[in-house]
């Protein structure tokens, strides 16, 4: 009996690791669907070792990370005050993009390409020649600003399978936190009581939590993969239609074969028009979305009125999507049992602010998807290169849709 009980556990590791390692290349597929097939999904998750896509690769410049431009004098801004300022400059250095912080830029009028997070009118203004800005993060709000970018000047951003993993795995493990009420067990522990009660012997199980992600993008859909995978009931909302899904590839039908989840058949809601309906079906809210003025407190208090009695809000996008008096208003009525927070209006979130003692909000520091340095490098050197040479950029934001 023991090698059989043996035996089974064994089994149900194995199809628990196939239907994950499915659930991450689906959505490290979804995220690089704009840039093209990543060439070997697995090993980019947790290495850094950061490939260019199959598009990037078929017109990519033959300019190496050694050569130089045509001008020595050449200068790209780097614009950033992050802790970890330092290495950005070290590692954009090494890769070959000879970066500079503004206080040494030799000539501003000849920098053609800047580096950075949350530029100023002052800063760029300064720059008449400048044609890309490069994010230093996968979200592009920060330089979305009504007239802050000169027309002609293209804004890339990073598209990383590993940040969307990041961001997957912090979502998975919100919605566990809620749904097995893992902050009623971490109260019973200070207190040193053991609690039964806490479940009453009956977990909710994942096929039963309807978990709705608000933004089917890159972060979204690697979510989404996720969650279906580990069995929840999952749709999904987007501001636009989304196109039919192309055929999977053979090796792809093959584990769909197997009873892997991808994200093919997540349903996606679009539009004002079936916003309602959409948040009516969900015990767990999910905000994924870019920050535009369209999206800007989508999060408000009618939307939240909408919700299930007793359901959950997650918020890893931006803090200005949600109305954070309207959350604490349906926290202390009890119409919603939770919140999970990364992000915020103002941050640092301020010591007086009542979510940080709530007893129904858990709060990160904005950590739930940090960039990935190395792999960020890699595409900024890429693009950088590809201005040099005169061939397009990748991963351009698209000014009109703000992301």
């Amino acid at each position: 009996m023991a090698t059989l009980h043996l035996a089974a556990r064994a089994f149900l590791r194995r199809g628990l690791r196939q239907n994950l390692d499915h659930a991450f290349a689906e959505g490290a597929r979804a995220a690089c669907g704009t840039v093209g097939r990543l060439p070997d999904v697995r090993p980019a998750y947790g290495t850094r070792s950061f490939q260019a896509s199959a598009a990037a690769q078929a017109d990519a410049p033959n300019v190496t990370a050694q050569e130089r431009p045509a001008s020595s004098s050449e200068q790209v801004l780097l614009h950033c005050d992050w802790m970890n300022r330092q290495l950005w400059y070290d590692q954009l250095r090494a890769a070959g993009v000879p970066v500079t912080w503004p206080d040494d830029v030799l000539d501003w009028a000849a920098v053609r390409y800047a580096v950075g997070w949350n530029f100023t009118p002052a800063v760029l203004g300064k720059m008449p020649s400048l044609r890309a800005i490069a994010s230093l993060g996968a979200g592009v709000d920060h330089a979305m600003r009504p007239g802050l970018i000169p027309p002609g000047v293209d804004i890339v951003r990073i598209v990383d399978p590993l940040m969307a993993q990041r961001m997957a795995t912090w979502v998975l493990w919100a919605v566990i936190n809620f749904q097995r009420k893992m902050d009623l067990y971490g109260r019973a522990q200070a207190e040193r009581r053991w609690d039964k009660k806490i479940e009453n012997l009956k977990p909710w199980d994942n096929g039963e939590v309807r978990v709705g992600i608000m933004g089917f993008g890159a972060m979204g859909a690697a979510t989404a993969a996720l969650l279906r995978a580990a069995g929840y009931d999952v749709a999904a909302w987007a501001r636009t239609p989304r196109p039919a899904s192309p055929p999977p590839a053979a090796a792809d039908a093959a584990a769909g074969a197997s009873g892997a989840a991808g994200v093919e058949d997540v349903p996606v809601f679009a539009g004002r028009g079936q916003l309602r309906q959409f948040v009516e079906r969900t015990d767990v809210l999910v905000c994924l979305l870019p920050l535009t003025p369209e999206t800007q407190g989508i999060l408000s208090g009618e939307l939240l009125s909408w919700l299930p009695r007793g359901s959950a809000v997650i918020n890893a996008a931006r803090g200005r999507h949600l109305d954070e008096q309207a959350l604490v208003t349906a926290l202390d009525e009890g119409r919603l049992g939770g919140a999970v927070l990364d992000v915020f209006s103002t941050e640092p979130l301020p010591p007086d602010s009542p979510l940080w003692s709530h007893p129904r909000v858990r709060i990160t520091p904005h950590v739930s998807s940090i960039t990935d340095v190395p792999n960020a490098v890699a595409q900024i050197a890429d693009n950088y290169r590809r201005l040099v040479a005169g061939v397009p950029l990748i991963n351009v934001a698209d000014k009109a849709a703000g992301y």
